[in-house]
């Protein structure tokens, strides 16, 4: 029995929902990688694993060779991708337990081929494009020397070419839309000198809703599967479903006289005599210390606003106007409450950050559990 009172609930249904509902964006031959890295959003690696294998996703995307042999060690044997090129000393790691690698050079690959070839296996390979991300991938310019140089090293198979957008949540936008043609045009010419390859991916969330054309036999859906709409400010085009609620409950009521300060820095001092309740969550669990004095919780469907700085293990709340408050009731930090609701993109906007910020920060110290 877990002594906790803090916890995030995920609804594995609801993150099932949004895998169904993202297919009517897409191709009926383009299949899904689903993206589980960092935890799955801080939604539990293993257990959203789990549910995508049953929905009829192609593959698992991760950003280490630890997170793939996570998902190996818990059973789940499945197309792993690893999505960024790991270091030399975790390539072995990656051939023994079957993960597919993207690689950015010809280095790696030659690398990966010898280590398959001593266990005598071939190493699907994944080869990143830099069509203008400016990290990982093969330079545009020289893919095609490159990667005809791969169809050369023995014991790899070139199974994918992918390449990825920085700026795809934005509608109409020059950049993308030339590095969705620099990338068509390289795809032709691999297929002019017959570079075998099997699956080409490019859209994440927001290019598959902005950019169609960017979209080819396989997606790589992160953020929209956990039900938060990849565009800011805009309506999501699909019914997604929130996979996380977060809350935590009432440790301590106190009454507190008018010209009372509240917590380090006494950011904030009472106009008049005053209820509040501490709550049992801080930045060490991930909520952001940038949400000091500028934030919500939900008690009893009542907005309570957020007094004084957010600490590393404890909050203040104020719960004047809640009628029958006491110590041990739930309060939201992420989720609904009668009418009320805090979502994940307003915590975000208040904390002067993004979705994936707030959810890959909520600590281990919150309880995961499973619906």
């Amino acid at each position: 029995m877990s002594l906790s009172v803090s916890r995030a609930l995920i609804d594995l249904e609801a993150y099932a929902w949004n895998l169904r509902a993202l297919r009517q964006l897409l191709p009926p031959e383009c299949g899904i990688i689903a993206v589980v890295k960092a935890n799955a959003y801080g939604h539990g690696i293993e257990e959203v694993a789990r549910r995508a294998a049953i929905e009829n996703v192609q593959m698992l995307g991760v950003s280490t060779v630890e997170e793939g042999v996570q998902l190996r060690d818990a059973g789940i044997d499945f197309p792993v991708l690893v999505m960024m090129q790991p270091s030399a000393d975790a390539m072995p790691a990656a051939v023994e337990h079957n993960l597919r690698l993207m690689i950015s050079n010809t280095t790696a690959a030659e690398r990966i081929g010898e280590i398959a070839r001593k266990v005598n296996r071939v190493a699907p390979i994944h080869c990143k494009i830099d069509s203008g991300m400016g990290r990982q991938g093969f330079d545009i310019e020289n893919a095609e020397r490159s990667i005809m140089y791969l169809t050369r090293i023995s014991n790899i198979d070139i199974e994918a070419i992918a390449t990825h957008f920085p700026t795809a949540d934005l509608r109409d936008d020059a950049y993308t839309l030339n590095q969705i043609k620099a990338f068509r045009h390289l795809l032709k010419q691999l297929d002019k000198h017959g570079i075998p390859y099997e699956t080409v991916h490019a859209a994440n969330s927001s290019a598959i809703v902005n950019y169609p054309s960017s979209i080819f036999n396989m997606a790589r859906p992160g953020l929209i599967t956990y039900g938060i709409p990849p565009l800011p400010g805009a309506t999501p085009p699909l019914a997604l479903r929130p996979v996380l609620r977060w809350e935590t409950r009432i440790v301590l009521i106190k009454d507190v006289p008018a010209g009372a300060s509240i917590g380090y820095g006494r950011t904030y001092t009472t106009s008049a005599r005053s209820k509040l309740a501490v709550l049992p969550i801080g930045y060490a669990d991930g909520y952001k210390h940038a949400l000091s004095n500028n934030a919500d919780v939900l008690i009893k469907g009542r907005r309570c606003p957020l007094r004084g700085a957010v600490s590393m293990d404890q909050i203040v709340v104020d719960v004047t106007g809640v009628p029958g408050v006491q110590a041990d009731d739930v309060a939201t930090l992420i989720g609904d409450d009668g009418s009320e609701s805090i979502s994940v993109q307003e915590l975000a906007q208040k904390a002067k950050t993004i979705p994936y910020d707030i959810l890959t920060g909520i600590g281990p110290r919150v309880l995961r559990e499973y619906r």
